[in-house]
């Protein structure tokens, strides 16, 4: 049975066939290059006929800054300060509103309170 599978198709395929095939879709695929190739030139030429003229004066030729927010210069340098503020914020002690008694206290002597407040001994749960 697989010999007469061989022979069919051998008979189905045809090298000639095949090269046909593939000489066509290699025509094909270099003529729609060349026409986009093409295409493209002629859009950007009209695209270019349809820019203003570039003013005469170098003081005018300069972009001015756009709108707010603009992108970071320094991203790597911004991230850092960013960090070190918080860092310094939350390992200092601090007045937020000294009138009403509200202070900020370092994280970590936070969680000693919290902890020391909430042990089984303590008279208050938190």
């Amino acid at each position: 049975m697989s010999s007469q599978w061989n022979e069919q198709l051998d008979r189905e395929l045809s090298l000639k066939g095949l090269i046909i095939f593939a000489v066509g879709l290699t025509v094909v695929v270099v003529a729609m290059a060349a026409l986009m190739w093409v295409l493209a030139g002629t859009l950007k030429g009209r695209l270019a006929d349809q820019d203003p003229p570039r003013p005469k004066l170098p003081a005018a030729r300069t972009q001015p800054l756009p709108p707010e927010p603009r992108l970071q210069a320094e991203p790597e340098e911004d991230l850092r300060l960013m960090r070190e503020e918080e860092e310094h914020l939350l390992s200092t002690f601090d007045w937020v509103d000294q009138a009403s008694g509200v202070a900020r206290v370092p994280v970590a002597t936070a969680i000693d309170l919290l902890a020391e407040e909430s042990r089984p001994g303590s008279e208050e749960a938190p």
